[in-house]
């Protein structure tokens, strides 16, 4: 009788390792920030499943049944609603990527005209 009997995903995780193959780890490296409130995303699609599947600073983000990655909000609070019906008045050009480019407890959020400005969140 061997003296050590390895279980099947000890030893897939050992010949992944011998491969050269990237460790399957379950829920991944998380990267700092906090997920948007997204809507819901109609077909479900999963673009992700944590947030080493996207690129950059981007996070894997539930969007209703589907995931996405989505730039973290890095501030408390929630981006206020846009009715793009009325179109806010102001520039209508980015003025931020991510919400520590705003001052205070500014975030980052969509404006009116299909752009991010910095705003006053929702609490």
């Amino acid at each position: 009788m061997p003296a050590c009997r390895l279980g099947p995903l000890l030893a897939a995780l050992l010949l992944g390792l011998l491969l050269g193959l990237p460790p399957v780890t379950g829920a991944g490296t998380e990267k700092p920030g906090v997920c948007p409130e997204l809507q819901g995303e109609a077909n479900c699609t999963k673009a992700c499943v944590s947030d080493e599947d996207c690129n950059d600073n981007l996070k894997c983000c539930q969007a209703g049944c589907a995931t996405v990655c989505q730039m973290p909000n890095e501030k408390k609070g929630s981006c206020p609603k846009v009715d793009i019906a009325f179109p806010q008045l102001g520039l209508c050009r980015d003025q931020c990527q991510v919400d520590s480019q705003c001052s205070d407890l500014l975030k980052c959020c969509l404006n009116g005209c299909g752009k991010v400005s910095c705003v006053t969140p929702v609490f």
